[in-house]
């Protein structure tokens, strides 16, 4: 496994459970909607396998979502500019990457993104748990990097159900139509 800290360099900035919290929720948040838009691309595409299982990943992240409010209730959260958030690339670890959605995806390749997209957002909590000088935040966060590690054990699970896509999962005889 790799160390949690070479791919956050910038949790150890955050100070405030406050501060955690707000990042915590943005990840979510992002993550939701972000599944909420493949699973939205998916259907429209008639694709309705890969479209549900997106939507019950968007679920489990506002439910995600929805836990971090509960735990923010009483406190004030930051508003954080995007390029000042811990996360490197100045994308949440946990949003799906868009650069590996196709409309033809199988199940296979779309719980594969899901997976990368929850080992991602273990590597953020976890390298807050391993960084933060305050012990509330780092309880928060090993919680936190605890369910996904969870997530993540239950989505190599769920793979394995479903079998690799063949050499030409991608082909259409009528692609949809692209404007010059």
């Amino acid at each position: 496994m790799r160390n949690v800290t070479e791919d956050n360099k910038g949790t150890s900035g955050i100070d405030t459970v406050e501060l955690f919290l707000a990042h915590a929720l943005t990840l979510e948040n992002e993550a939701a909607d972000g599944y909420q838009e493949i699973g939205d691309s998916m259907a429209v595409h008639n694709n309705p396998e890969v479209a549900a299982l997106f939507f019950q990943m968007a679920k489990y992240g506002r439910m995600h979502a929805d836990e971090v409010k509960g735990l923010a209730a009483g406190l004030t959260l930051p508003h954080i500019p995007p390029w000042e958030y811990a996360w490197q690339d100045g994308a949440s670890p946990e949003s799906p990457s868009m650069d590996k959605v196709h409309y033809m995806m199988r199940p296979a390749q779309a719980l594969a993104l899901a997976l990368r997209a929850e080992r991602q957002a273990h590597g953020f909590y976890a390298s807050v748990a391993e960084t933060s000088k305050v012990h509330r935040i780092r309880d928060l966060a090993a919680q936190f990097a605890s369910e996904e590690a969870e997530h993540v054990r239950l989505l190599t699970e769920w793979i394995a159900k479903y079998p690799d896509p063949d050499q030409h999962w991608d082909f259409d005889p009528d692609p949809p139509a692209m404007p010059e």
